[in-house]
């Protein structure tokens, strides 16, 4: 799905909550600049997706219409279809990642980066032979995971894997050259892309 259309379900969906918000408060929630939000009020406005209704001098109330909740409706679903296709061709990926780590006779598994794509690397791996031992991260050691506890990176040398995938969306080359200066073998390292 397109950044703007996000941006307008995210507005729609704001709107729909029926609270009085300037539009500094929109800008702020959905981290775009507040002209933006006022071509974006005003676009609504003039497809009938929204009205505007004044309580006070400087203080408005965006009211949803029954357009702009057919609208909501309409995005949520071009939302839900786009994300659900991403997830199925990240899974298709992540398939042939699998197929060639136990074609290699590699079993155990450790991630790298506990975050969404690392949700969706672990669901895909309950399809395969392959045992995830643990889950490593920078900034989440401490943190819950797949019914783990999410280790700090400093314990790589101590744990007993096959292969660490990086299921980090960070610069490939900056997260190897950190792997590595732990000492381990680059061998062991595996990206997704």
């Amino acid at each position: 799905m397109e950044i703007n259309r996000l941006k307008t379900l995210s507005m729609l969906e704001m709107i729909a909550e029926d609270e009085p918000r300037s539009q500094r408060e929109f800008s702020d929630s959905l981290n775009v600049s507040l002209g933006l939000v006022n071509a974006v009020i005003k676009r609504l406005v003039n497809k009938g997706y929204c009205k505007v209704k004044t309580l006070s001098r400087n203080r408005l109330k965006y009211i949803l219409t029954p357009a702009g909740a057919t609208e909501k409706t309409r995005l949520v679903y071009e939302y839900i279809t786009s994300s659900y296709q991403s997830y199925k061709a990240a899974c298709t990926r992540l398939q042939s990642v699998y197929d060639n780590l136990e074609a290699e006779g590699i079993r155990r598994v450790l991630f790298y980066g506990a975050g969404e794509f690392c949700d969706i690397a672990f669901m895909a791996l309950n399809v395969t032979r392959l045992e995830i031992v643990g889950v490593v991260d920078p900034l989440k050691a401490g943190e819950q995971y797949a019914n783990q506890i999410v280790k700090p990176v400093s314990k790589l040398p101590h744990l007993d894997f096959d292969v660490l995938l990086v299921t980090m969306p960070e610069d490939p080359e900056r997260v190897r050259v950190s792997i590595e200066k732990m000492g381990l073998p680059s061998d062991k390292i595996r990206f997704f892309d």
